[in-house]
């Protein structure tokens, strides 16, 4: 959906927020996400970032204690693009399980709304497979608490999640998901392409780095007021998460430079940079 680089003091600032936010509060006992962390303010906006660790399968299911969440982590945050991501995977369920039929063309459309984040895509999955029922099947499936459809139903891209969530799903997705399906949408986040189906330049955030992500990106403008841009990957089994929020009023490209200044400034551990 529809919407470079920040200056020292704002790379400094941010920095020393993540610092903040980085009590990355670990429990080895915990292992989706064994480590999440939340971000308050980011200068005239919200970022809200979520680490974990993909589970395994055939590996311990383990449910995520609230006191690994700050507050901005389960904030609710409009899902923009991301919800592509669990109507995707809601439909291979559906078709995995029997209660749908899915064909190629059908497939063809998952991959596009995942890679290129092809809208009319997702319109088409929303109305064809009841977009609200697919939102609510994978929230109960994957214990997404903060995930809801949105009120509106035809407006996919007010979904509602929270960072937390996102990290919990990518990192449940090798788990709970068929493999087959599971490599399906990793892949097809694998092949992201720099450029989206509306022309949307998708290298922000994560794919603002260096070095290869598995990822999805979600941007929308505006909803009450406010210029939404998000991205979610996996690098080698990590799971990195960055829902921001900021007035409409502030420039696209500044909104861009803002979360590419948070990705940038996220530990090092959590991206496995080399």
């Amino acid at each position: 959906m529809s919407t470079t680089r920040s200056s020292a003091g704002e790379r400094g600032a941010a920095r020393l927020l993540v610092t903040l936010l980085a009590l990355l509060l670990t429990e080895a006992s915990f292992s989706v996400p064994r480590r999440v962390a939340a971000t308050g303010a980011l200068p005239g906006g919200t970022v809200a970032v979520a680490i974990g660790v993909q589970q395994s399968p055939g590996g311990t299911e383990a449910a995520l204690p609230p006191s690994l969440s700050g507050p901005e982590a389960v904030r609710p945050f409009p899902t923009a693009s991301l919800v592509k991501l669990f109507l995707a995977e809601g439909v291979l369920h559906r078709a995995r399980v029997g209660l749908e039929a899915v064909g190629e063309r059908d497939r063809d459309r998952l991959r596009a709304m995942v890679r290129s984040s092809d809208d009319d895509a997702a319109s088409a999955v929303w109305v064809r497979f009841g977009g609200p029922g697919l939102v609510t099947d994978v929230a109960a499936r994957y214990g997404l608490s903060g995930t809801a459809p949105p009120a509106v139903p035809g407006q996919w891209g007010r979904t509602t999640t929270t960072a937390r969530d996102v990290a919990v799903f990518l990192s449940r997705l090798p788990v709970l998901a068929h493999p087959d399906d599971a490599a399906a949408l990793l892949g097809w986040m694998a092949e992201v392409t720099p450029v989206a189906a509306d022309g949307y330049d998708q290298r922000f955030g994560l794919l603002a780095l260096p070095g290869t992500v598995a990822a999805k990106q979600g941007w929308m403008c505006c909803v009450a007021g406010m210029r939404h841009l998000h991205s979610a990957g996996v690098r080698d089994g990590r799971v990195v998460v960055l829902l921001s929020e900021v007035p409409a009023a502030i420039p696209e490209a500044d909104a861009r430079a803002r979360l590419d200044t948070a990705a940038a400034a996220l530990p090092e551990a959590a991206l496995l940079r080399c």
